[in-house]
């Protein structure tokens, strides 16, 4: 076996992986290259998964369980997911408030919560099994370039199977999915339009004195947004939240300073008590937040997606949702091209997925970012309006069922939700 592929994916995340599987029915060749592997024990973990009570999270739209349905991984995802049955938007301190309810659009769930460490361990165990895919991990690009007719990536590592006869891999297309500081990016001078928001995300699971009867909560504050999504898969004993929790730059070194009680005490007085009593708090990470976009998505044999792509704000949970939407618009594309004999690497192809796909983009970025910039402005005339906007999306049936469609990731769909 040769080191070409028809497909080599740079980053085996939860995007690249996907994608993988998208690809996983065709006659492509494709590897996947990831420089940091699953831990051991993850190993056996569809059997005996067990979630830490530290487990960072992500919030799954409904419409991106439809997607994983269509690749057959829904029903191994949703062994261990909790279900957004209500979402509850408010203004800290204000009257503005509106309430998202599933049964309203006759769906399940408005979306769920689901363990990363699960997410990785179901993608990862599918991806391996793939016919037609190479799982190179841990391996690390060293270099990328592109001539005429493909793209060559040196690597490191250890990992390399068996039938490579080096380190060199060759590929019609390159799919970079390496994250955020995208290094793949980097070496290919692809630059990134970086915005700061000035902010923090503070992440931590929550344990309280009510069950949050599978309700999620976005709560604006004065100092900035924070959400507060249901864990526990269907045990109503297991009172869990995760926490996403945005602060200035100039608080968060004081908050993650803090000990336990005093932590909890400040997120009780932020939050309020609509889960009742804040009990106990898991590990606390943080990072900062800006909106960045790669200022190239696409180039002759060369693709970009998920946050190498386009990093967003996490409160208002749209980022993971439009990466898949997106990779599997690649899928699709990729396969009817290669079907019809077409060059998968082809500039003209790739730049037609790309236009199919910059409407979802802009709705989506502009949708999380305003929502964003609006519930963290502090002036009064801006708060007034805040407020007669959410009381408006509870009486203004079409206003909501648009935002509602956007919080559901169907923002890029031409599926209609029943009002």
């Amino acid at each position: 076996m040769s080191n070409h592929f028809d497909v080599v994916i740079i980053g085996g995340g939860m995007v690249g992986a996907s994608l993988a599987v998208a690809l996983g029915h065709t006659a492509l060749k494709v590897a996947v290259i990831e420089q940091y592997p699953l831990s051991a024990p993850n190993e056996d973990r569809p059997t005996q998964y067990q979630p830490s009570y530290d487990a960072r999270s992500t919030a799954i739209s409904w419409g991106s369980r439809l997607i994983y349905q269509r690749l057959g991984l829904w029903s191994e995802l949703a062994q261990h997911v909790t279900p957004i049955e209500r979402i509850h938007v408010s203004d800290r301190g204000r009257f503005g408030a509106t309430r998202l309810n599933a049964d309203d659009y006759k769906v399940d769930a408005l979306g769920y919560v689901v363990p990363n460490e699960w997410i990785g361990t179901t993608l990862t165990a599918a991806v391996k099994s793939l016919a037609n895919t190479a799982y190179i991990c841990p391996a690390k690009v060293e270099t990328i370039s592109r001539n005429a007719k493909s793209t060559e990536i040196t690597l490191s590592g250890q990992s390399l199977p068996d039938h490579l006869k080096d380190t060199t891999l060759t590929a019609d297309l390159v799919v970079i999915a390496d994250g955020g500081r995208s290094e793949t990016c980097q070496k290919l001078d692809i630059n990134m339009k970086v915005e700061s928001y000035g902010q923090h995300a503070l992440i931590a699971n929550v344990s309280t004195s009510k069950h949050h009867q599978f309700e999620a909560y976005e709560r604006f504050t004065d100092t900035g947004p924070m959400a507060m999504l249901p864990l526990g898969e269907t045990d109503t004993s297991d009172t869990r939240c995760a926490l996403v929790w945005t602060l200035p730059e100039s608080e968060v070194e004081a908050v993650m300073d803090m000990a336990d009680a005093e932590f909890i005490a400040l997120l009780q007085e932020r939050f309020g008590y609509r889960l009742g009593h804040i009990l106990k708090v898991g590990e606390r990470f943080c990072y900062p937040l800006k909106l960045s976009q790669a200022e190239e998505q696409v180039r002759s044999g060369i693709v970009v997606v998920g946050n190498a792509a386009h990093a967003l704000h996490p409160v208002a949970g749209q980022g993971y949702n439009l990466a898949l939407r997106g990779v599997v618009a690649l899928a699709e594309l990729i396969s009817t091209a290669a079907a019809k004999g077409e060059n998968i690497g082809a500039l003209a192809m790739l730049q037609r997925y790309l236009d199919a796909r910059l409407d979802d983009q802009d709705k989506t970025i502009l949708f999380s970012d305003k929502v964003t910039r609006l519930f963290g402005d502090t002036h009064a005339g801006v708060g007034l309006l805040r407020d007669m906007g959410l009381v408006g999306l509870d009486i203004l049936p079409t206003a909501k069922r648009i935002f509602a469609k956007q919080a559901m990731g169907m923002g890029g769909s031409e599926a209609k939700l029943s009002s």
